[in-house]
């Protein structure tokens, strides 16, 4: 019994057996082998003795019942302190600990203390040295992070800049051939009024009507002619923007896709004026002969006029 509480005490498992084959073996000598004992004494004895045999075996009976209830209570009180043990255990080592070190620190001298705090305090400043050392890190991050979004930011608006003055670039050179191309309109619109102004014969009446069909065509187109001449002058005047240093990367971008699609447009109306006025230049010069078939006379001038309308 003394064993199984020793190992009870240090958290065994063995201890609870031990405890309980202890408690068991109280109960021994077996019950029937008492009774049969018993039995056979009191089968030899004379009828005086057998009152204080029986006296005797009812005592024997109370201490072995006893013997087992106690043996019972053991067991319940082995499994119990097991249960319960090993936390007391804990608990008391930890108390036991904190006494130590109260014990200790009384124990040690001002100058053991005085070592003690510096160490905490080199400690504590070596802790904010790294906290200042990752945040100088973090800030360094983000510092750069910041500058290289600035500096894409500052490319995109320069690559703006240099397409637009890329289109002013090739709007000058649309200009030029704009205005050729409006000064042989206009080339053509003497051409025609020369035409009409003739003296109307019956055997120049199909040339004539074919000059006002022509003539309605020629002012059909230039109302066109001249929104892309002045939409080209309004993006030779765009260079004047980029040497603003305000505004947004996106308003930049969308300022050069604006002028290139005006660009692009003006283009297509300029080559299409072009083209027609060659086509209108062979048509007026198809209808003079038929002019001078039916009689009409042409002075040097306007022979000059007419012939230059083959250099369209």
């Amino acid at each position: 019994h003394e064993r199984g509480r020793d190992l009870l005490d240090r958290g065994s498992s063995a201890g609870l057996a031990s405890l309980f084959l202890a408690s068991f073996r109280l109960a021994k000598p077996s019950g029937w082998f008492l009774f049969k004992s018993f039995s056979s004494a009191l089968d030899s004895s004379p009828i005086g003795s057998r009152r204080n045999l029986l006296a005797r075996f009812a005592a024997l009976v109370q201490i072995r019942i006893m013997k087992i209830f106690l043996g019972l209570f053991l067991f319940s009180f082995s499994i119990f302190s097991l249960s319960v043990g090993p936390q007391s255990l804990s608990a008391a080592n930890q108390g036991k600990a904190k006494q130590g070190a109260k014990a200790n620190n009384k124990k040690k001298t001002a100058a053991q203390k005085k070592k003690e705090a510096e160490q905490r305090k080199k400690a504590q400043e070596r802790l904010e040295a790294e906290r200042k050392r990752k945040a100088e890190e973090e800030r360094k991050r983000k510092e750069a992070i910041e500058a290289a979004r600035k500096k894409r930011l500052e490319d995109r608006i320069e690559e703006s800049k240099s397409g637009i003055r890329k289109c002013v670039g090739e709007a000058k050179e649309l200009g030029r051939r704009c205005q050729k191309m409006l000064d042989d309109r206009k080339l053509i619109a003497r051409s025609i009024d020369l035409l009409a102004l003739k003296p109307a014969k019956v055997e120049s009446k199909s040339a004539r009507e074919r000059l006002v069909r022509i003539e309605e065509q020629f002012k059909a187109k230039a109302k066109d002619l001249q929104g892309a001449f002045l939409a080209i002058e309004g993006i030779k005047n765009s260079e004047k923007k980029t040497q603003s240093k305000g505004g947004s990367a996106e308003t930049w971008e969308k300022t050069l896709l604006e002028l290139k699609r005006e660009l692009s447009s003006a283009n297509a109306t300029v080559k299409s004026g072009e083209s027609q006025n060659k086509n209108y230049g062979r048509l007026l010069l198809y209808l003079v002969p038929e002019f001078v078939r039916a009689g009409v006379k042409f002075s040097e001038q306007e022979k000059a006029v007419i012939k230059k309308l083959s250099s369209l």
